[in-house]
């Protein structure tokens, strides 16, 4: 079997939870949450808690924003007809909608235009600027789209068109010849939120429009309902600005939302509810971007601006096409995890077939994001060349990564989270080895771990905690909702519910009330009524027949480590782990962990073919063993869960611990070769104020007492270049001030962690340290280091 990584990790304690939680009345499991946000002092806590429309920041500090005001106010007062050159996605129409409704009601003659995705593809199209300037039109708004468009910006001047880009994607290079460019993103810009969807940029046109011809701000956030489905659509953070307008728009989507909006919550089967962020994500979302992706978005458009009487039957016409999509994708998905199993030892998945539909691939690629822990890449090919989506993984920009791909592209734009494309077919190949090469560079080993906000113990979860949780809503993409983890507590009871078992209802206790928990798709964890069990949780709350009891969504479970069938041999500070091992490697197939490569040396001398030897947990991947034998104290911990994530055991997992004292002093030794201490510092500045050649590693090792890296080396003389700027002579009078220097603080924390670390695996008993064995440490020998 291959044991599977826990992927949860817990945040560093951190002493803003406890200023927070004493300064604001709030509960520490509260106040984590804002810290795991970035939120770390009274007044941003507040800001966040209790911000308000007034917190917004003045629409005329995005750049480009005076200038296009002003136009459109001008077509407002000369009564001007006015293009707006939308988007297919959900972003994109609500977008269309906004400006066609804030306009409509300043009786502007105003039409919109949203490229069909199988007709025309993405963007801004120069063939739509031509034909409308040639009815006599002079100015047109493009929403959530153009920031690149830079051949048809020059196209506008040539036409005489007035063209405001209103955009939010990443802005490449290029000349932007438009009337007026808003992009939040612009290197100029100075508005205070960054991050804003497409429609919360146009929001802030019609913001700044209205009040240059003193429309009430009551009126501007009328439009706020759609401004939340737009930027919940799009996944844009939850953050800043786009939080509070989330959640003012939210307001008035329940409470006084407009038609087809309502209709659409009606045949979502949500339309008696107060909608949360998830809800439009799940229902509303999926009916607006529909029929963009099967072909023509104006349905979804004309849903969003329709009167009482035409709402009902638009919005049933987009379920229909949510039903026939959901079709689509799952045939599409059938066939693509298929094929992404061949390429599964691949750094990113690249797939296409000439079957599949290019309005339906970036659903599918992020299902396969998601399932297979990379960038999935999924095209629609037509003919000689193919349409495709991008969705990412954390820890990967695939912007940056097509950036990358440029020659192998007809073009592309997005989000470093999604992105889209047009490839010609006979470039798939070179661009798959591309992309994966340019994915390839930018994976760290961290960026599949996800942090729960604190540890809690069950007893601190309860309808009062949930009731001060929600303060922190609404919930989405940068604020996801409030994890806690528990740990060691009890299955009291366990059952499978739902279609073919599909979720696991729990309740769990740790000596005191029984707690009603739900897995939902996790009806196959391995989780029975009396274990002991870490588990993942949201707490929330369940109100049947007028009782409300707390309830907690379980997003993960696992076996209590201290229970999970994780055997453990301890043989520390054992006689005879030699010849133990050699018996051990006649009877058992075993992989032995080394901190040096002569220890490997010795190893694969002494033992043989019978053994596997890895130096620091390197080049074992998917190596199969009866046992994984420590023969030395690991430095990493991320090593060390990531060879556990990947190895086969061919049984129950089982790990030995052999080793002694000698083996701890060698780590103490490697890293005083590695990370200078103040002392090695002192010695190394008086070897310089004798010595008129630099610091280099063979006049090191004349002064200090143990083997010397080329790393040591190099980081006592950052240190020195910090404290003295490169004078020597005054280096023992700035030694004084050592923690000035930020290199040596690193180096301080780095020793305390590996010191940390080090008793863990040495003094810990072996049901803790089994607990520890999948936990994040930042303890990391540098790469190609010549270790003794």
């Amino acid at each position: 079997m291959t044991t599977k990584v826990w992927p949860w990790t817990v945040p560093e304690k951190n002493p803003a939870v406890q200023q927070l939680a004493e300064a604001l009345g709030l509960h520490r499991l509260t106040a984590a949450c804002l810290t795991q946000r970035g939120v770390t002092t009274t007044e941003a806590a507040r800001l966040f808690l209790a911000g308000s429309l007034s917190d917004l920041g003045d629409p005329f500090k995005m750049a480009g924003m005076a200038k296009a005001a002003e136009r459109l106010a001008l077509a407002v007062r000369e009564r001007e007809p006015v293009l707006i050159y939308g988007d297919y996605d959900a972003d994109g129409v609500t977008s269309t909608a906004l400006l066609m409704a804030v306009l409509q009601k300043l009786e502007v003659s105003v039409e919109y235009y949203i490229p069909s995705r199988l007709g025309d593809g993405y963007g801004l199209h120069g063939s739509v600027l031509e034909e409308f300037a040639g009815r006599g039109g002079k100015l047109a708004v493009t929403v959530d789209c153009g920031i690149n468009s830079f051949a048809e910006m020059e196209l506008a001047k040539e036409l005489g068109l007035d063209l405001i880009v209103t955009d939010h994607h990443e802005c490449f290079d290029g000349q932007r010849n438009a009337f007026a460019v808003l992009n939040p993103k612009q290197e100029e810009c100075g508005y205070s939120e960054r991050n804003l969807a497409g429609v919360g940029v146009a929001w802030n046109l019609a913001r700044a429009l209205h009040s240059l011809l003193g429309v009430p701000f009551a009126e501007t956030a009328e439009y706020l309902d759609l401004v939340a489905v737009g930027s919940i659509a799009d996944v844009v953070p939850l953050l800043g600005e786009n939080r509070i307008l989330v959640k003012y728009g939210l307001e008035k989507l329940s409470e006084r939302p407009r038609p087809g909006l309502a209709a659409l919550a009606r045949v979502g089967n949500v339309g008696e509810q107060k909608l949360s962020a998830t809800q439009v994500a799940f229902v509303l979302a999926p009916r607006l971007n529909a029929p963009g992706r099967l072909g023509d978005a104006a349905p979804a458009v004309e849903t969003l601006l329709a009167d009482e009487a035409d709402a009902e039957a638009l919005a049933h016409e987009l379920d229909e096409k949510n039903r026939q999509r959901q079709q689509v994708e799952k045939d599409i998905l059938a066939e693509a995890r298929e094929l992404a199993a061949a390429q599964a030892d691949k750094p990113a998945l690249v797939l296409w077939r000439d079957t599949w539909h290019p309005g339906v691939v970036g659903i599918v690629a992020g299902r396969l994001a998601s399932e297979f822990a990379k960038p999935s890449a999924l095209v629609a090919v037509d003919g000689t060349q193919g349409n495709g989506s991008i969705r990412s993984v954390p820890g990967c920009d695939v912007v940056d990564a097509l950036q990358a791909c440029t020659e192998h592209l007809a073009r592309f734009g997005g989000h470093p989270e999604a992105a889209g494309l047009t490839v010609d077919t006979q470039c798939l190949e070179a661009f798959r080895e591309a992309f994966c090469r340019a994915v390839a560079t930018q994976k760290t080993k961290e960026e599949q771990r996800q942090q729960v906000a604190a540890e809690a113990v069950l007893a601190e979860l309860s309808l009062e905690l949930v009731e001060e949780l929600a303060a922190l809503e609404p919930f989405g993409q940068g604020n996801p909702e409030p994890l806690f983890l528990v740990r060691d507590v009890e299955v009291a009871a366990a059952r499978r519910v739902g279609n073919n078992g599909k979720h696991l209802q729990m309740k769990l206790k740790n000596g005191g009330p029984v707690y009603a928990g739900i897995c939902f798709g996790g009806g196959e964890a391995d989780i029975a009524r009396g274990m002991q069990v870490d588990a993942v949780v949201f707490p929330t709350t369940n109100t049947w027949q007028g009782r409300t009891s707390l309830s907690l969504h379980v997003r993960d479970v696992r076996q209590a480590q201290a229970a999970a069938g994780l055997k453990i041999i301890d043989r520390r500070r054992v006689a005879g782990n030699d010849k133990y091992l050699e018996n051990l490697a006649g009877q058992h197939k075993l992989l032995i962990w080394v901190n040096t490569k002569a220890a490997k040396e010795s190893l694969e001398a002494r033992l043989g073919s019978r053994v596997e030897v890895t130096q620091l947990g390197r080049n074992a991947e998917h190596v199969s063993c009866d046992m994984l034998v420590f023969y030395h104290l690991p430095f990493d911990q991320n090593a060390v869960g990531r060879l556990l994530g990947t190895i086969k055991f061919s049984g129950e997992p089982e790990i030995c611990l052999c080793y002694g004292s000698e083996e701890l002093h060698l780590n103490e030794r490697i890293f005083a070769a590695t990370i200078p201490s103040e002392k090695t510092l002192q010695q190394l500045a008086a070897c310089l104020e004798q010595s008129k050649d630099p610091l280099t590693p063979e006049l090191a090792r004349k002064e200090l007492s143990f083997p010397v890296t080329q790393y040591l080396v190099n980081q006592a003389r950052t240190v020195f270049a910090e404290l003295a700027g490169q004078k020597r002579q005054e280096q023992r009078l700035q030694l004084a001030n050592l923690e000035k220097s930020e290199t040596f603080c690193q180096c301080c924390e780095a020793l305390a962690a590996f010191r940390k670390f080090q008793a863990l695996w040495w003094e810990a008993p072996a049901k803790d340290l089994a607990r520890h064995l999948t936990q994040d440490t930042d303890m990391i020998v540098p790469e190609g280091e010549n270790l003794p």
